[in-house]
């Protein structure tokens, strides 16, 4: 079945799509054009907070995957700007000339304080939305924990994108 098929399939059955068709779709879209979506999704305001969505990844994501997340929200931050942020749990790890979060360090880490660092990221760098969806669009299987609106709104932004090109 053509990518764009199984796309259509998804979005006509929004409220119960095929994991399967989703599984597809989330590994065999252009990563630039899924990531998009995803961050037009993250950017909605029909789709929970930032800090909400990022703390729910995090909680379904496999250790090395869980460091993966921490060092991408924390690599835009100067050193010490997360001294005050999640109780100090990242303190340390700003930037990328500071030691990486690795999956030890990462199951420390609570979704509670991801959430805490998410909000940080989102005030403090404009382009958060489009590095996490970028993320996403490199982790296939994180795609499907996006929840059911967020996914329905990225697939709908793939959808239209590949109409339009």
């Amino acid at each position: 079945m053509a990518l764009l098929d199984t796309l259509q399939q998804i979005l006509a059955n929004a409220t119960n799509p095929n994991p399967q068709h989703v599984d597809q779709i989330s590994r065999e879209a252009p990563k630039d054009q899924l990531g998009a979506g995803v961050a037009d999704a993250l950017r909605s305001d029909q789709t929970p907070e930032l800090g909400d969505t990022l703390s729910n990844l995090f909680a379904n994501a496999s250790p090395q995957d869980r460091a993966d997340i921490l060092n991408m929200l924390t690599e835009k931050f100067g050193a010490g700007a997360l001294a005050g942020v999640a109780g100090g749990a990242l303190a340390g790890h700003e930037g990328t000339s500071t030691p990486q979060v690795d999956a030890t360090k990462a199951s420390q880490v609570t979704p509670g304080q991801v959430r805490d660092v998410a909000v940080a990221a989102q005030q403090s760098e404009p382009g958060i939305m489009d590095r996490i969806g970028n993320f996403y669009a490199e982790h296939p299987d994180l795609v499907k924990t996006l929840g059911a609106g967020a996914l329905m709104i990225a697939l709908a932004r793939f959808k239209n994108n590949n109409l339009r090109g």
